[in-house]
């Protein structure tokens, strides 16, 4: 019996850590966002060149550098909205509720933010081509629409993770209806 409560403790402990890393990620990432945006033109190229669907060969413009940081805010809200839901559900796991409505809903909302982030990165790739040729000669201008394995993949997992909270939804709700029976 003393084994159990051990375990249990311990996975509060972990998830009370898990909590802290999420909240450090809510704040640290908007963050670390706009200061590439802010020290952008000042980056090694090889920072700017991997990160950015079309090439950056000069500096860019104070307007272009907020357009950008404006458009990188569409997957990081995605992203947020994810690492909002884990630090939610690791918050239950921390105070042992593990089996729950509210754990499903968590787990649902993870599973569409990896699902919207895919949408958000395909989104972001096509605006962020066209601010970073915006200035080009009339004719160079490019809109990239772009889609990987890495996508598929993400677009799988989200799949996934929400067939598992709905799994867990219905597993709750029997769980619920059978306390009640005699």
């Amino acid at each position: 019996m003393g084994n159990t409560r051990e375990n249990k403790s311990q996975f509060q402990i972990i998830s009370v850590r898990f909590q802290s890393i999420f909240n450090f990620l809510v704040f640290s990432i908007p963050f670390v966002i706009l200061i590439y945006w802010l020290l952008f033109n000042h980056l090694l190229s090889g920072l700017t060149t991997q990160l950015l669907p079309i090439p950056v060969n000069s500096p860019l413009s104070v307007g272009t550098l907020f357009f950008c940081f404006v458009i990188s805010l569409i997957p990081t809200i995605s992203a947020m909205f994810g690492v909002v839901s884990l630090k939610n559900l690791f918050k239950l796991y921390g105070k042992a509720i593990i089996f729950s409505k509210e754990n499903a809903a968590y787990i649902l909302r993870f599973g569409y933010s990896l699902v919207a982030w895919v949408a958000a990165k395909v989104v972001f790739i096509a605006l962020i081509s066209i601010v970073l040729t915006l200035q080009s000669q009339f004719g160079e201008q490019t809109i990239i629409i772009q889609v990987d394995i890495s996508d598929i993949v993400l677009l799988i997992a989200g799949a996934v993770v929400i067939l598992i909270s709905w799994v867990m939804k219905e597993a709750t709700i029997i769980n619920e209806e059978q306390k009640y029976t005699i």
